[in-house]
């Protein structure tokens, strides 16, 4: 058979008549589909969903993101999972948007994507709100009910600080004005994974002063962070680590929420400029830096006039040659007023004044009691609504009142427990309508308060209690959400007017301290049983390495815990070596450097090869009748609760699988600790365990460990968790709520117990009455 080449060359006159040909044809074709085109258009009509000049509707995907700028999903800006959903009449949702005042916004655009109910007619319609100010209306149609749009925001109205984002809907799905205001055809879903705001942004020019430090070292910033801890020598020392471990706790309280790696770097000589003339600088562009040591380690490095200013503690701050990044100086004439200066930069509320250089001779850090300031409620009483952070302030659907009740990590709370709360709150007069109060504990729906007086009015210590067994350890959010219902189908209700006020009170019972660990989960969102004491008097942080990547890693763990805690730990003990007695431990290093002593009853073997548990099969066990007798006892001793459970079956399986671009995280009691609880972070080598300990301490993943085991695949953000090892109990709590406790955990031990017991009470009723009977025959002898 010819091919097409052949045949043309063979035939040039067919082949260029068929070219002519279908040349012909495809023009012919195009100009018939450009004429139908209006007729097509035309019989499928689409609504005009924007009425706006700054917003641009489209149906394809996103472009794609310019240089320099930065892609944030809505899902990362507010505090729920999933969608936003949008419903009755008037609905609204609310995010925040953090901006630093570091940085220059260039442009920004929220690309929305949404989908809304095909009962909707053509008067609903969305409305974005910045800052209160309306910048978009979109229109929500049946026929058109899946958007994106691309909404330019103004750049004027972004303010540093936290920039409100407002989407409310008018939905309607009738034409009367008699029209049911909870219909569930009304409602609108923005996907909020989907939905991106785009910014592009550049850090200013900075002339930095102490002052600034909160501007410098800001969660709020946009443009990727980096920082690097320089030491003016190789860190060697319990002391160095020490002083190093102050300064990336600072670092991380600063941030708050976001934590980039901390690196360790050793300082190198090379020409400089600035501050630091002496001090190579390629390794340090891009980043934050802070230089830590005392004044002779630091004199081949630091600028003559610098140097002649730390006499004592000194805290100097300068900036980079790139003027947008800073340079710390942490330096004092010995190393005890290193570690002072570096407590200083640490206490994140200490105001600094208004200078670039400051030297230090005295600083004296507050004494907490235990478990504050992480739990605003440590202890039996009566805490005002202000002492727990909240302010007087109206209340609204779109921003209800929230309040922050944080327990300590290891609260125990007995069965008949209560919170009682008395509410000081008014409420405007109700137009044919109807007021209900929902209160949510943690977005779990408790109970509802009903307003009945629709003149309105002032509402003094409206008494309500809850369960304490309902709130968790660590942080706990009690929402007020007002909902106004129309008393018949077609009234027309008037405005929510409500107020909460912070004189409103809680009234705490008695809190047991006890907890049942390894508990990963727990670590995860309160660091306990780290930080008991809230100067981390109970911490060490041991550093199974001496290479810079091992130091990092640890400097980032403690920065992490830190802010689990909001303060420094200046108790905390790192070390090279061995903890001191009483003292939990972070084990934080590759697999082969870890100590053996330490981690010799860790569930997962690391000497060889790896035993891995399979997947876990839960199973259920059941709940079984409790008998009367313990079932009063446990009502007395305040643990009468289901005794159901969950229990898991595991495979083991052992080859040779080692670590590789993982982190193993591992909590369990180590009898070298004095049977302390020990958390063992480890990667096959200092490069992965400093990659490890980065993506770590991101939220995505640290919020998911659990059990006694986790396990971080790089690049992955699921975190796999397993529960192996045996549990152990941690703190006291009276002693018949222990036996209530062990009760309910071990039930055929306490059966076992009170038919001991019965048997001894019968033994003892026995010989009584065969005495009693005795003693009464003898009588009768001596009468006859």
């Amino acid at each position: 058979m010819s091919s097409p080449q052949s045949l043309a060359r063979r035939f040039p006159l067919v082949a260029t008549g068929s070219v002519l040909l279908a040349a012909a044809l495809m023009f012919g074709w195009q100009a018939l589909a450009h004429a139908q085109q209006p007729a097509r258009a035309a019989a499928a009509p689409v609504a005009a969903p924007a009425t706006t000049a700054n917003v641009t509707v489209a149906n394809a995907a996103a472009a794609p993101v310019k240089d320099g700028s930065r892609e944030i999903r809505l899902a990362d800006l507010g505090g729920k999972p999933g969608a936003i959903r949008l419903t009755r009449l008037d609905g609204a949702a609310m995010l925040s948007l953090p901006l630093s005042r570091r940085e220059s916004i260039k442009s920004a655009v929220l690309h929305l994507v949404s989908t809304n109910s095909i009962a909707l007619n053509s008067r609903s319609q969305l409305v974005v709100r910045l800052n209160g100010q309306s910048i978009a209306q979109l229109q929500l149609s049946s026929r058109q009910p899946e958007i994106t749009a691309d909404i330019r925001l103004p750049v004027d109205q972004l303010k540093p600080g936290y920039n409100q984002l407002i989407f409310r809907v008018a939905q309607h799905s009738q034409d009367t004005q008699c029209e049911d205001p909870n219909a569930p055809e009304l409602w609108t879903e923005i996907d909020t994974v989907q939905s991106t705001l785009r910014l592009q942004s550049d850090l200013k020019p900075v002339t930095p002063l102490l002052s600034d430090m909160n501007d410098l070292f800001d969660p709020k910033q946009h443009v990727a962070q980096k920082f690097n801890i320089i030491t003016a020598a190789h860190p060697d020392s319990d002391d160095a680590l020490a002083a190093g471990g102050m300064v990336a706790q600072g670092i991380g309280l600063k941030l708050k929420y976001v934590l980039p790696a901390i690196r360790q770097v050793d300082a190198q000589a090379g020409t400089g400029a600035g501050p630091v003339p002496g001090l190579q600088l390629g390794a340090l562009a891009g980043a934050d830096n802070v230089l830590v040591g005392t004044r002779d380690q630091l004199k081949p490095y630091l600028d003559a006039k610098i140097l002649a200013q730390i006499k004592d503690s000194f805290l100097g701050i300068y900036a980079m040659p790139d003027n947008q990044h800073v340079l710390l100086v942490v330096s004092g004439v010995d190393a005890r007023q290193v570690s002072r200066a570096a407590q200083v930069f640490a206490w994140q509320n200490l105001e600094f004044p208004q200078q670039n250089q400051w030297t230090i001779s005295e600083f004296n850090p507050p004494e907490l009691p235990n478990y504050l300031p992480q739990a605003n409620i440590a202890a039996q009483g009566i805490y005002s609504f202000k002492q727990l952070g909240f302010n007087t302030g109206p209340i609204t659907s779109v921003a209800p009142a929230e309040i922050n009740v944080n327990l300590p990590p290891d609260v125990y709370a007995q069965e008949d427990a209560q919170m009682e709360f008395r509410i000081n709150f008014s409420q405007g007069a109700m137009i044919n309508s109807s007021m209900v109060i929902n209160l949510y504990l943690n977005d779990v729906f408790q109970r509802a308060i009903s307003i009945e007086d629709r003149q309105g009015g002032f509402y003094d210590n409206y008494r309500l209690t809850l369960p304490l067994r309902h709130f968790k350890p660590g942080n706990n959010v009690l929402s007020f959400r007002p909902v106004i219902m129309p008393n018949r189908q077609c009234d027309q209700t008037g405005p929510l007017n409500m107020s909460l006020f912070d004189d409103s009170s809680v009234k705490v019972p008695y809190i047991y301290r006890f907890a049942q660990l390894p508990d990963l989960s727990r670590f995860a969102s309160n660091a306990f049983p780290y930080v008991t004491q809230s100067d981390g008097s109970r911490l060490a942080v041991v550093v199974a390495g001496r290479d810079s990547a091992t130091i990092g890693a640890a400097w980032t763990l403690l920065a992490k815990v830190a802010q689990k805690q909001t303060v420094p730990l200046n108790g905390a003990q790192v070390t090279f070596g061995k903890p001191t007695v009483n003292r939990n431990a972070l084990v934080v290093g590759a697999v082969g450097s870890l100590p053996r002593d330490l981690i010799k009853e860790a569930p997962w073997t690391l000497d060889s090869n790896l035993t891995f548990a399979g997947a876990s099969i839960p199973m259920a066990t059941p709940s079984t009748q409790s008998s009367w007798f313990r079932q009063q006892f446990q009502t007395i001793a305040g643990t009468n609760r289901s005794t159901a459970d969950s229990s898991y079956l595991n495979t083991g399986v052992t080859g040779d699988a080692r670590l590789n671009r993982q982190m193993l995280v591992m909590q369990f009691r180590s009898s070298a600790l004095d049977d302390h609880t020990a958390t063992v972070f480890a990667s096959a080598n200092p490069a992965q365990l400093e990659q490890g300990m980065e993506q770590l301490v991101a939220p995505a993943a640290w919020n998911n460990l659990a059990g006694d085991v986790s396990l971080l695949s790089f690049g992955k953000s699921e975190v796999a968790t397993q529960r192996l090892g045996p549990t152990y109990d941690e703190g006291t709590i009276g002693n018949a709520e222990y036996l209530g406790y062990i009760a309910s955990k071990y039930p055929w031990i306490w059966y076992g117990v009170v038919m001991f017991a019965l048997l001894v009470l019968a033994w003892l009723c026995w010989r009584q009455l065969r005495a009693h009977l005795r003693r009464r025959q003898a009588h009768r002898n001596l009468d006859v």
